[in-house]
């Protein structure tokens, strides 16, 4: 009996240890190629996983790790104190694979029909095609001499804004993003400012 509560004990140890080291880099290795099996489309200009799905999941595993550590710590002495311990255990699990999905669903696409982004909270894919677009701004950060390209602000009929950061994909798109501009007649505008 001693034996096997060793060796229970020894296995969740491995397990924190496994996802507090983990949390550092399996979001970056994980994340984008499920998002690509589950999400990619055959023909597109930008796939990329949204910054921030990264950085929760990160945070996620480090809880996970936290609770699963005070677990190990506290030892109830009652049969309820264990009941409610597994309850926290096992509900604090099924939370971070709601998290997992929700972070798996949050990645933004731009194509030949306009762009399209899963927000974190949402399982539902918000589209917004190139007709809707009125004008697009390139806004440029000036920083100890130095103009660095920042964010592409979609500003749509209707008023409302996208903005998206330049990452290195979307600058890669932006030669496509132009052709899709140019058959309404727009063009990206680049604005400046001394920032940061």
């Amino acid at each position: 009996m001693a034996t096997s509560e060793n060796t229970r004990k020894q296995t969740q140890i491995a397990i924190i240890i496994i996802l507090f080291l983990s949390s550092f880099t399996a979001p970056f290795i994980l994340l984008f190629p499920i998002q690509e099996l589950l999400y990619r489309p055959h023909d597109y200009y930008l796939f990329e996983t949204i910054f921030k799905a990264y950085i929760i999941l990160m945070f996620v595993l480090i809880a996970m790790a936290i609770i699963l550590l005070i677990n190990l710590l506290i030892t109830p002495t009652t049969k309820k104190g264990r009941n409610v311990q597994r309850t926290i255990v096992g509900t604090s699990w099924l939370l971070v694979l709601a998290i997992l999905f929700l972070c798996i669903n949050h990645y933004q696409i731009i194509d030949e029909k306009g762009l399209h982004t899963n927000n974190f909270f949402s399982l539902q894919e918000d589209s917004t095609s190139w007709e809707e677009i009125v004008k697009v701004e390139q806004t440029n950060v000036q920083k100890d001499g130095v103009t660095k390209p920042d964010k592409l602000i979609f500003t749509l009929n209707d008023g409302s804004t996208i903005e998206q950061s330049l990452t290195a994909k979307l600058a890669k798109a932006k030669a496509f993003i132009n052709y899709e501009l140019s058959k309404s007649g727009i063009t990206i505008e680049n604005v400046y400012s001394e920032n940061e």
